[in-house]
């Protein structure tokens, strides 16, 4: 556990092609299945500070209690996707590490405390988020989730659907509904 982050509970990656990355990590890894949201505007998102227009495919599979996560930004404004993706490239390299916190705000202020910076946050329909760098080393990206009823139920499901996952149906439409 990170005494800063809390637990790491899903790794990123960012592709310019969801199709293939996809099929590559359900057919080949074995991860899956994949909950795809398509096209989600991203409500109120800011990128170092200056509010941007975001809208992105978010892909959600578990590889046990761990949860993948593939972006792939439709939006043309630049943002933390884009930064990486132009130093970096395309690939199944981390983009980010992430955390659900229930204690989102303590969470901030010791990443902040820490030298951590705001590098990207926003809100989106089920709850706040921040991606922290650090000045000593950008590729580092470190998001924090507010853990909401929402989102627990969401990740939940999605791991539920990965424990006895029989290879059949690997990409689904949407993510599932909040069971609250």
């Amino acid at each position: 556990m990170s005494r800063i982050f809390d637990d790491v509970r899903q790794i990123a990656y960012v592709t310019d092609d969801m199709d293939r990355t996809l099929d590559f990590l359900h057919k080949t890894a074995g991860i899956g299945p994949w909950f795809v949201a398509w096209d989600i505007p991203v409500l109120e998102c800011s990128y170092h500070g200056a509010p941007i227009a975001l809208k992105i495919d978010a892909a959600l599979a578990n590889s046990g209690d761990m949860q993948i996560e593939i972006i792939r930004q439709n939006s043309p404004a630049p943002s933390l996707f884009t930064e990486l993706s132009d130093r970096h490239g395309f690939g199944l390299v981390p983009h980010h590490y992430s955390s659900w916190s229930a204690n989102y705000d303590t969470v901030m202020r010791k990443a902040l405390a820490n030298g951590f910076t705001k590098a990207q946050e926003g809100r989106s329909r089920y709850g706040n988020f921040v991606y922290y760098q650090h000045p000593d080393q950008t590729d580092f990206i470190f998001e924090v989730t507010e853990l909401t009823a929402e989102r627990a139920s969401i990740f939940d499901q999605i791991r539920q659907a990965a424990i006895n996952w029989d290879g059949q149906k690997p990409i689904r439409d949407g993510w599932p509904e909040p069971q609250l």
